[in-house]
Formats: C-alpha cells, structure tokens, sequence
C-alpha cells in the first residue's frame, strides 16, 4: 500500500513539472509573437550595428600578408610595441 502512494506522489510532482515547462514554453512563444507582431506593425528595421558579424576576439591566426599595417608609433612606447609586433610576426612567419 506505501509503494503505491510513494508512486503516485512521484507521478504527481513529474506531471507537475511537465505542466510548470509547458506554461513557461507557452509563455515565451506568445511573448515572441507579441513582439514580432508589435514590430510589423511600426515597421521595424534592424539597426546596422546590431547584424550579426564574426566577433572581434576569436583566437584565428590570420596570415601574415593578410594582417592590416600598424599605425605609425608614437613616442617610445609606441616604438617599443611597434619592434616587439615587428619580432612576433617575424616568429611567425618562420
């Protein structure tokens, strides 16, 4: 008899938690077409600093002679850094 009611408690809380991710789904798929359809309406256009472009910090190696020209370096510590991008790019090249 205690097996019984311990297996409809658990049935209970999984029917339970079925029903609190199915109200959340619900929930954010009419707030998604609320929005969409507030859009449409007053005419939205994506700004263009928001489209989606490759992020500025992969770790890719671009190639040697595809790497953009340095700004000229000023004062010695722009000398400084200038000699040791100079050095990196001679490592790796060769």
């Amino acid at each position: 008899m205690l097996e019984f009611v311990v297996q409809g408690v658990v049935v209970l809380v999984v029917l339970l938690g079925i029903a609190f991710a199915a109200g959340y789904f619900t929930r954010d798929h009419i707030s998604r077409k609320r929005r969409e359809q507030s859009r449409r309406w007053r005419n939205y256009a994506e700004p263009e600093w928001l489209r989606a472009s490759p992020p500025a910090n992969t770790n890719e190696v671009t190639a040697v002679n595809e790497m953009t020209p340095l700004a000229p370096a000023n004062g010695e510590l722009g000398q400084m850094l200038g000699r040791w991008e100079s050095r990196a790019r001679t490592r790796r090249t060769g």
